[in-house]
């Protein structure tokens, strides 16, 4: 039991210590240096990284089965591929890591990623109305 406590207050130091590198380059520091004090940034950086703990496993498994699923589409479906991107595309997009701006508001939070592109077709539409052209001899 004292082994497995080790070993998440271990984790989740980590995930706050690698997380810290990539705020600070993101962060408008001229402004929010002024706004907020230095134990409420610290505050949200923890707060964040305990949240990553829970969020990054749910949101992989989301995107593992989400893989798994289109595959399966694809091939029940005789290979077409609007199926599996129609399932892929939203399993794999949207934030696998929680930040500070996240739990803030300033940012939103997406788990569910963008619908893929919608393809424009460049061939005759099938509602189309047909030519009245006739041969005549």
């Amino acid at each position: 039991m004292k082994t497995q406590l080790l070993k998440g207050i271990a984790l989740a130091s980590l995930v706050t210590v690698m997380a810290t590198p990539i705020y600070a380059q993101t962060a408008d520091s001229s402004n929010q240096a002024a706004e907020q004090p230095v134990s409420e940034e610290a505050g949200y950086g923890v707060a964040a990284a305990l949240a990553s703990v829970f969020y990054i496993p749910a949101k992989v498994t989301y995107a593992g089965l989400g893989l798994l699923t289109g595959g399966l589409g694809y091939v029940l479906t005789g290979g077409r591929t609007d199926v599996a991107n129609n399932i892929i595309y939203p399993a794999i997009g949207g934030h696998y890591v929680v930040t500070p701006n996240h739990l803030k508001g300033t940012e939103p939070i997406y788990f569910v990623g963008a619908p893929p592109p919608v393809e424009i077709e460049t061939g005759p539409r099938a509602d189309a109305a047909p030519s009245t052209t006739t041969a005549t001899r």
